[in-house]
């Protein structure tokens, strides 16, 4: 892994460390692999089934259908788990609002790229 990769995937764990996740499913790796994709290159949102499920999919042998379940099992428990002000805190979002996936990964992405200065 090259040292630029694993700083970009360091900052993201950091960023996630906000949020109560299990961290010993493989479904908080795709997690992972999603956000870094996204900061890696953000056209990849264009087509999230494509440009990150899909990538993900490939890597892991399975299908993009079963990661995209996978994560939105994963951000259900962490909606669960984790304190509403602590969710209002990072999205600032209204105390009953629960995060898209979609939103999630794009949300935790754009604050490692704009927060960490990963890429300098």
């Amino acid at each position: 892994m090259q040292v630029e990769d694993r700083k970009i995937i360091d900052a993201i764990i950091v960023e996630l460390n906000h949020f109560r996740f299990t961290r010993s499913s493989i479904s908080y790796q795709y997690l992972i692999d999603a956000i870094h994709l996204v900061v890696k290159e953000p056209k990849n949102i264009k087509n999230f089934n494509k440009n990150i499920y899909g990538k993900i999919a490939k890597n892991y042998a399975t299908r993009p259908e079963n990661i995209l379940w996978s994560l939105n099992k994963l951000i259900d428990m962490m909606y669960s788990n984790t304190p509403s002000d602590i969710i209002y805190d990072y999205f600032k979002f209204f105390m009953d609002e629960k995060p898209t996936l979609k939103f999630f990964i794009i949300t935790v992405a754009r604050n490692v790229y704009d927060n960490q200065n990963v890429l300098s």
